[in-house]
């Protein structure tokens, strides 16, 4: 079993900046980059000398922390809670289906309207599928009412 001798105080210093700047890595590459740049110093010193000029060359050879630490990949965002249902509920989710009813000659209006929200992914779903069935039975109705209508004109 082989020891290695205590690095010089810089270099030392220098793996200290390395895993602050790697703070913010995934904790397995840090650990692993830190260890991989001590080794290749160790290597580096035992080749050239343990004295404060060699280790001054290993460092300028290995180059500033802040680029070996823009190299590594970062650790993974945690995930963002999900949403509860019904947060994501807006003023034009709760107004399209009432419109809908209410105002029915804006039925096809608001049809396409809740049909673009949904499509998009944005709003409460539910409001708007409520909107979308609640436009479509005046919008079918009328139509309905047009094709009869028609029919009865163009008959004997």
């Amino acid at each position: 079993m082989t020891t290695t001798p205590d690095l010089p105080p810089i270099v030392d210093a220098y793996l200290a900046d390395l895993d602050r700047a790697l703070a913010s890595a995934d904790p397995r590459e840090r650990a692993e980059t830190v260890a991989a740049v001590r080794e290749h110093a160790v290597e580096s010193l035992a080749r050239h000398g343990w004295d404060d000029a060699s280790a001054r060359r290993v460092l300028d050879e290995l180059g500033p922390v802040d680029v070996i630490a823009a190299e590594v990949t970062p650790a993974p965002a945690p995930a963002a809670p999900a949403p509860a249902p019904g947060a994501n509920v807006e003023a034009t989710d709760v107004v399209l289906p009432i419109l809908a009813v209410v105002v029915w000659p804006l039925a096809p209006v608001t049809l396409v309207w809740a049909i673009l929200r949904l499509r998009s992914g944005v709003g409460h779903r539910r409001l708007q599928w409520l909107t979308i069935v609640l436009s479509a039975i005046p919008v079918a109705v009328g139509i309905v009412l047009v094709l009869l209508h028609n029919l009865s004109l163009f008959g004997p």
